[in-house]
């Protein structure tokens, strides 16, 4: 059996086990949360390759190799025999040394942060760990459909904003470890262009700044939209 199909298998035939499945999570999440100019394509290539002239820009280069690491430590994880955990959840944001915080993996114990959203600035307050773990644990015991789940444990993570920086990245891939480990056979995306991207940054901003939970309904819909 080829080991790439083996992989997708043991992970519940995720889209994510493949390359084209991966690049267009890691290409998505890239340009809408943090600007990235390389394409598609380039995005694929590179994760094909690993060849460093494809990519538009130094940014851009290290912006992926750090998306590229914590993906593989996504894929890696012993889901069936490990739980959804704040050391799990850590772990995804410490491999991402190259772009995130000064210090990657540990959550914020000030105040020391200010998000820009489309209404204002947003301060949220010190993460609690305990809360965080709470998430995670709810995110598998809800009875609520997968894709939902998914969604809400990445509003939640995203809003907290509990590292330096790399927030909505962790919370995304998080997201799509909570998919893996239910072996849902689908991707938490978000929208890369389009009209699709103004309104999901402006949900984003109404949940931040007013708890307003349509971002959570309105996210699962839209990834069902892309199957």
């Amino acid at each position: 059996m080829d080991s790439g199909r083996k992989g997708q298998r043991e992970r519940g035939g995720s889209p994510l086990a493949t390359v084209k499945g991966l690049a267009g999570l890691l290409y998505r999440m890239g340009r809408t949360f943090d600007g990235l100019n390389s394409s598609y394509l380039a995005t694929e290539d590179f994760l094909r390759t690993g060849n460093p002239k494809v990519l538009g820009s130094k940014n851009d280069l290290a912006l992926l190799s750090d998306l590229t690491d914590a993906s593989r430590y996504l894929l890696a994880y012993d889901y069936r025999n490990k739980e959804l955990d704040l050391g799990w959840f850590c772990a995804i944001n410490a491999h991402m040394s190259r772009t995130a915080a000064i210090e990657p993996g540990a959550l914020r114990t000030s105040a020391n942060i200010i998000v820009a959203t489309r209404r204002g600035p947003y301060t949220p307050p010190i993460p609690r760990a305990s809360l965080i773990q709470q998430w995670l644990k709810e995110a598998t015991h809800r009875r609520q459909s997968s894709g939902l789940r998914a969604a809400t444990l990445f509003a939640r993570l995203a809003k907290a904003q509990p590292f330096g920086d790399g927030n909505k990245r962790s919370a995304l891939l998080a997201a799509n470890g909570l998919l893996l480990k239910e072996g849902a056979g689908a991707i938490l995306a978000v929208p890369a262009d389009g009209p699709e991207v103004d309104d999901f940054n402006l949900l984003l901003t109404n949940w931040y700044l007013d708890g307003d939970e349509t971002l959570i309904g309105w996210l699962d819909q839209w990834n069902q939209s892309q199957v």
